[in-house]
């Protein structure tokens, strides 16, 4: 959902771009994201890495409000926290623009935060890191 965002939204296309489309790609795109995040945790949250903030995932986002540590770094369990904790998921259509992130708002204890998170990015990670996972259990059965 998070690629296809571009082709729908920030380039010509014959379909009329209403609000009401956009309303409903950003709670369909909200869902899945928040699903991913909550079989991350449930997952693998005894996984040491799922903590660490020197794990590479600060690579994905970055905080406008609200970092979590005061050099900036997160971890997994940070993106999966702000994901589930958000009042508002979207992606910001900006014409012309591809890739881009998007966009998560909430507050912690009466601050707002906001989070620019690249989903595209952030799954890369975490699939690596299941593929060092994996790999880690297979060198043990051999």
């Amino acid at each position: 959902m998070d690629t296809g965002f571009d082709k729908l939204f920030n380039a010509e296309t014959i379909c009329e771009k209403s609000p009401s489309l956009s309303d409903s790609y950003d709670k369909l795109f909200a869902t899945n994201v928040l699903s991913l995040a909550v079989s991350i945790r449930v997952s693998l949250n005894q996984d040491p890495e799922y903590r660490s903030v020197s794990s590479g995932v600060s690579a994905c986002g970055l905080f406008d409000a609200g970092a979590p540590h005061r050099d900036g770094s997160f971890a997994v369990k940070d993106v999966c926290d702000k994901i589930i904790h958000a009042d508002d998921i979207f992606k910001p259509i900006e014409p012309g623009v591809r890739g881009a992130g998007c966009r998560l708002r909430g507050t912690y204890r009466g601050k707002p935060w906001e989070f620019g998170l690249g989903v595209s990015i952030f799954c890369e990670y975490v699939l690596e890191w299941l593929d060092r996972i994996d790999s880690a259990a297979r060198g043990k059965t051999e």
